[in-house]
């Protein structure tokens, strides 16, 4: 099972840790990884990336640069994850082919963005294609997803879920937007069951147990 766990979901509104949930989402995918359930976590930057990416457009204007700023934050979030886990995770930095060999050798693997122009949305996409994950859980802020008229809804076809992210991903550096256009296509081609959530525990869990919840699922075609 594959989580992109959105970095804002790391802090509280006012930028400090949420040390709470932090420690609640740990103890939570601890228990299911006891009990059989592989997991890849990929984490965003959140506040930390914006916080640097806005004092890097003070002195330069190259997206390049500011994707790789972007990328480093998310691994200061995904050590910070390991330390919570411990010993039963492993940070992992690497070509996404060697995911499979990765969770091999831990339950529960965490791991940042790659490289510059590329969402941790599509990172986790494509670490679950490269793994066989056919779930894959988008934790965030928002509650879920919400149509062109900004009404949230609960279920949604994958191609309508594309036809959002084409007119949302401008592909610059921490710009905000559902589920970008790649890792859309890739969801597409590999009929992956897609669930977006906000940071509730009882939420997480249920998308976890495939149980009913309070955000957005996308089933694939099949």
């Amino acid at each position: 099972m594959a989580i992109s766990l959105g970095g804002s979901t790391l802090t509280k509104e006012n930028g400090e840790l949420d040390i709470l949930f932090i420690k609640s989402f740990v103890e939570l995918i601890k228990k299911h990884a006891s009990k059989g359930t592989s997991f890849i976590i990929v984490v965003g930057g959140g506040f930390t990336s914006k916080k640097y990416i806005t004092a890097a457009s003070e002195f330069t204007e190259s997206q390049y640069i500011k994707d790789n700023i972007g990328i480093q934050t998310t691994y200061l979030n995904a050590w910070l994850l390991h330390s919570a886990f411990g010993n039963s995770s492993a940070v992992y930095r690497g070509d996404p082919n060697g995911i499979r060999s990765e969770i091999k050798n831990s339950s529960i693997v965490i791991t940042g963005g790659i490289i510059p122009g590329i969402s941790t949305d599509t990172v986790t996409m494509l670490l679950a294609e490269s793994a066989d994950a056919t779930h894959v859980i988008n934790v965030s802020t928002p509650k879920g997803i919400y149509n062109e008229k900004g009404k949230f809804v609960n279920a949604m076809d994958i191609d309508e879920l594309l036809e959002l992210a084409m007119k949302d991903d401008t592909r610059v550096a921490r710009s905000n937007f559902v589920f970008d256009v790649i890792a859309c296509k890739i969801a597409k081609r590999s009929n992956t069951e897609l669930h977006f959530l906000d940071k509730s525990i009882k939420n997480i869990e249920s998308a976890i147990s495939r149980r009913k919840h309070e955000g957005t699922v996308i089933k694939p075609k099949r």
